[in-house]
């Protein structure tokens, strides 16, 4: 399909693989959608000098900030990738946010829509400009028949302006100013009136206010003009208005201060647009306006829970979330309170991305709004690839498809794949979004590329899959790989259930020939594997203490989320739980953890433990896994103590030894085992002498995290 990215500020019309659906997603073919005249053009245009000049003290102050915070090495190499023209070339940001289309499929959870529905679809980079998008249910709405789809494509832009006139609390009769005729605001004056609101319009281009007076405002000003407060003051029988709205997009306080002084007492000033805000303190003060924010569409707007979940707000405690906003704006264009035709400057193919956007910019005084036509064959029944470098695949090499490749993927297994050419051969890659896929597959020169991970495990070509995806789609996807008789590499975890392991275990059993090991990669370090030989020449029990100073993430990052990413200790702890089981050489007998309550403050996540474990053959070890140390200390310190010997790993850089035969050794380049463990992979689907370990103790390894988390949680 084709769908309009930008790519270093330029646009591009780009093929690339039809969007894959969740259970809670929609898949709609889009038949019309609306450039964002504002939000998707302002970095297209010229700065003036001055505006170039603010731009770059704000990248000088963000770079002085990253460097206080981490160091002078961590920013080199921050500023390094960023000003990478092989890198940056490869971002493919998708545009666009409001469209509407037809349901060609849906997800299994999807309850209120069917196929062949008319919907309106809302999301930044999700309700895009493309032949195809998938839609969460909390994003779309039905469109009745008698409303035209090029109109319901507007509703995304709609609900801003709603939400917009909803944050300030006005009722029948009363008056608005609306500060901003530009397509949000001339949307606006339509709602406003519609309501029975009193509307005012104020902008600086005379077309726009009178194409405003034209949609139904009472009043229209230049905000230029010197009379404008006592115009408005006489308007409301000097009282000013009861709330002024600013959809105006500026670096200016002037419409804010401005806003303050058109206002009566105890009224309110919502922004909407962004705005300068050094505000005037007097005037608010001594009129005690509220200066309030409006938020895009409505409540759940950036709620992963409603928006991507679908878990909608019972509507007896939110009555207007952005789903219910979008439901209402179709409700007027259906009963004609609302004229969004007047709104089109123009219409375009999407072939004519480059044409529309400029016509835009360089008419961005007489244009109000452009909107894409889609005329693509719509098709319920395809292969969901793009065929990027086609070539034939060889017969004695293992044949690669990696599903999710994120950017730990990118830097650690293809690019240690991609080192072994003689070994591996690269197919195809399984991304989640269609703008990642194409910008990935075009990097690493695949066969092709797809949203859909099926498309790989259907391929006869490839052998072997690599998994890294986000936790909860691991088990899945590699009971699906197992059952299409596909060799398995899993990035940890593995699993962040016990269903989900028992499930594994079941698939494996019934497929015994299949390859399949966890990146637990930790065990394959020069530092480990050195360590390993000499403390296993005595055969003595061993002491360790493995020290990892993981580092803070929010409580809203999303492996934080139980159902999404398991938890920190599911996710990484489970390295170094394997880790001391390598080194011990021995099955554990016995674990037990303590974890550090919760104080909302300074400790507001579940990953600080500290984890005593005892093996069969007498060894011991703790694990302390902390969130809350300072980042310039090293993450990893392994120490190990046996036979009247000390090591110490020092963060996989270098192994420091006391009182042992063996010497110290400093690694010129951090080694965490990645290199190796892909080395040790290919030995062992070629049934060659490898150092992984059998599947069952990966198995073991992550059933046993997955336990202790939940003794933690008082869940077993």
């Amino acid at each position: 399909m084709k769908q309009i990215f930008k790519v270093n500020s330029e646009i591009k019309v780009l093929e690339v693989p039809l969007p894959n659906i969740t259970n809670n997603e929609i898949l709609v073919a889009v038949q019309s959608s609306v450039i964002s005249t504002g939000t998707e053009t302002l970095d297209m245009k010229n700065l003036s000098i001055s505006e170039k000049y603010e731009d770059k003290v704000r990248l000088a102050n963000k770079l002085l900030e990253i460097y206080k915070e981490n160091g002078l090495a961590f920013t080199f190499d921050a500023l390094m990738k960023k000003l990478s023209p092989a890198e940056h070339l490869l971002l493919l940001n998708p545009i666009g946010y409001s469209n509407a289309g037809v349901v060609v499929a849906k997800g299994s959870h999807v309850r209120n829509f069917n196929i062949g529905d008319r919907v309106a679809c809302a999301g930044s980079g999700v309700a895009a400009h493309a032949e195809y998008v998938s839609i969460p249910v909390n994003l779309a709405c039905k469109v009745p028949e008698d409303v035209m789809l090029e109109e319901a494509a507007f509703t995304t832009i709609g609900a801003i302006a709603m939400h917009g006139i909803r944050r300030s609390e006005v009722s029948f009769g009363e008056t608005i100013v609306i500060v901003g005729i530009g397509l949000i605001g001339l949307l606006a004056v339509q709602i406003a009136k519609a309501w029975g609101l009193v509307v005012i319009g104020v902008d600086l281009n005379e077309s726009r206010l009178e194409l405003a007076k034209k949609l139904g405002a009472d009043e229209c000003f230049r905000a230029d003009d010197p009379k404008l407060i006592d115009a408005i003051m006489e308007l409301t029988g000097g009282n000013g208005a009861d709330a002024v709205i600013i959809y105006a997009a500026t670096k200016s306080s002037e419409p804010v201060n401005q806003a303050f002084r058109m206002c009566r007492r105890k009224g309110r000033v919502v922004a909407v647009g962004a705005i300068g805000m050094e505000l005037n303190r007097d005037e608010m003060y001594m009129k005690e306006i509220d200066f309030i924010m409006s938020t895009s569409y409505g409540p759940g707007r950036y709620d992963i829970n409603y928006e991507m979940k679908g878990i909608d707000y019972p509507i007896g405690y939110v009555r207007w979330t952005e789903n219910r906003n979008m439901i209402e704006f179709v409700r007027l264009l259906n009963e004609r309170k609302i004229d969004v035709q007047s709104l089109i400057s123009n219409k375009f193919g999407i072939e004519q991305a480059v044409e529309a956007y400029k016509s835009l910019i360089d008419h961005s005084q007489n244009h109000v709004a452009n909107i894409f036509n889609y005329k693509h064959e719509v098709k319920k029944e395809v292969i969901n690839r793009t065929i990027l470098y086609p070539k034939a695949n060889s017969a004695n090499k293992i044949r690669v498809g990696i599903i999710g490749a994120g950017s730990f993927i990118q830097t650690n297994h293809l690019a240690n794949l991609l080192k072994m050419p003689d070994k591996y051969e690269l197919v195809a890659i399984a991304n989640g979004t269609s703008g990642s896929a194409k910008s990935v597959g075009e990097k690493y020169k695949c066969n092709y590329v797809t949203t859909d991970y099926h498309e790989l495990l259907n391929d006869k070509n490839i052998n072997t899959i690599i998994i890294g995806t986000r936790h909860n789609l691991h088990a899945q996807q590699v009971i699906d790989s197992i059952k299409a008789g596909k060799n398995v590499l899993v990035e940890k975890p593995l699993a962040i259930t016990l269903k989900e392991i028992e499930l594994i275990k079941q698939a494996h059993h019934e497929n015994p020939s299949v390859k399949v090991t966890v990146g637990f990669n930790r065990r394959y370090s020069t530092l480990v594997q050195q360590l390993k030989k000499e403390i296993s020449k005595e055969a003595e029990p061993v002491a360790i203490n493995c020290r990892i100073n993981a580092g803070y993430f929010p409580p809203d990052a999303w492996f934080h989320d139980m159902e999404v990413g398991g938890g920190r200790i599911i996710g990484e702890a489970c390295h170094f739980i394997d880790l001391v089981t390598y080194l011990t050489n021995s099955e554990i007998t016995d674990i037990c953890a303590h974890g550090m309550p919760l104080n909302q403050k300074s400790i507001n996540s579940l990953d600080n433990l500290a984890c005593s474990i005892s093996f069969k053959n007498g060894s011991i070890a703790t694990l302390i896994y902390t969130s809350i140390g300072g980042k310039s200390m090293e993450k990893e310190r392994i120490e190990i103590l046996t036979n009247k010997s000390s090591y110490v790993i020092d963060d996989f850089s270098q192994l420091l030894t006391y009182n042992s035969k063996l010497s110290n050794i400093i690694l010129k380049v951090k080694d965490k085992g990645h290199a190796q463990l892909i080395r040790e992979f290919e030995k062992l689907i070629h049934n060659e002498e490898s150092l992984i370990l059998p599947f069952e103790h990966d198995i073991r390894i992550s059933q046993l995290t997955i336990e202790l988390v939940m003794k933690l949680n008082n869940l077993l």
